[in-house]
């Protein structure tokens, strides 16, 4: 109604620009459990500070990176411009890694991030 971009269409982004980063990187998903035994990386924690509106039909830009790493969760930091440079917002994305486990009630569990990929998101 406000002539703005609807929240959640930024968590969609986050989403999107993290699977395309780890495609990018030489991680596509779909290749994470044949390689690593990897079946995901759900999120634990999300959030975003809202800086200068984006209104619709505004031309953005979006700068996504892992800016750490711990043992089995990484934390994955994204920011929004505006065409002119200025900030829209930033947001972040805690994800963990996990692999199957049919003894648990929902399936999986968590596991060691792969040091392949935490070698080659720190390369770059």
């Amino acid at each position: 109604m406000a002539g703005i971009v609807f929240y959640p269409h930024f968590y969609t982004w986050f989403d999107q620009a993290t699977e395309k980063m780890f495609k990018t990187m030489g991680f596509p998903y779909t290749s994470l459990t044949e390689r690593f035994n990897v079946v995901g990386a759900p999120l634990l924690e999300t959030g975003s500070n809202y800086k200068n509106a984006c209104k619709l039909g505004d031309d953005l830009n979006m700068e996504s990176w892992v800016a750490e790493f711990d043992e089995k969760t990484f934390l994955v930091k994204h920011k929004i411009l505006h065409a002119d440079g200025s900030l829209a917002l930033e947001g972040f994305e805690r994800r963990i890694m996990v692999t199957r486990d049919p003894s648990k009630e929902k399936g999986m569990k968590a596991t060691a991030i792969p040091d392949l990929i935490k070698e080659q998101f720190r390369a770059d």
